[in-house]
């Protein structure tokens, strides 16, 4: 199982499935945080565009819909 335990920085992940690449969760962990996974891959990220750039190119809007525009 992988895991990111209290990380010195927030850190962000995304993790893939083995066999297609397809990613089935994204997020972020705070230093006083810990999380695991059943997923055999673990991508971490601590700069937050490298994170999204992933994401993105992914075809992943890392952003809420439901957040409001501020105008």
């Amino acid at each position: 199982m992988e895991s990111i335990k209290n990380p010195e920085q927030t850190t962000y992940f995304i993790c893939r499935e083995e066999n297609t690449l397809k990613i089935t969760t994204f997020g972020s962990v705070q230093p006083d945080q810990c999380m695991s996974t059943g997923q055999p891959i673990l991508e971490t990220f601590t700069k937050e565009m490298d994170w999204i750039d992933t994401l993105i190119d992914n075809g992943i809007n890392p952003f809420p819909d439901n957040v409001e525009e501020i105008e």
